[in-house]
């Protein structure tokens, strides 16, 4: 028993839904949505001083340089483990296969 969508079919309803098949303009007005300038109407920014921009930034700095230093910190840990692995199977395999 076919279940009843409707008067579009939900293949036509999808199709319709796609991206080349939305409306490039506005309702009666014919410019185009899609524009590249940027609306400076209702954009409020605070102003900060430069002496806190300066510090904003230098703790943002610092704070790379931290997450730096710890990722490089973890890199140096796995290949020392990794190093260690692989001496420990080297000898274990030198051992087994020395009979």
């Amino acid at each position: 028993m076919p279940v009843e969508r409707g008067p579009k079919s939900l293949h036509e309803h999808n199709k319709s839904l796609l991206y080349s098949n939305r409306p490039k303009f506005k309702e009666d007005i014919r410019d185009n949505i899609y524009v590249d300038k940027i609306r400076m109407d209702g954009v409020l920014f605070e102003k900060i001083e430069k002496d806190q921009l300066e510090k904003v930034i230098a703790q943002i700095r610092i704070n790379a340089k931290r997450e730096l230093l710890k990722q490089f910190k973890m890199l140096a840990i796995s290949i020392f483990i990794t190093i260690l692995i692989m001496i420990f199977l080297k000898d274990y395999l030198d051992q087994s296969f020395a009979v």
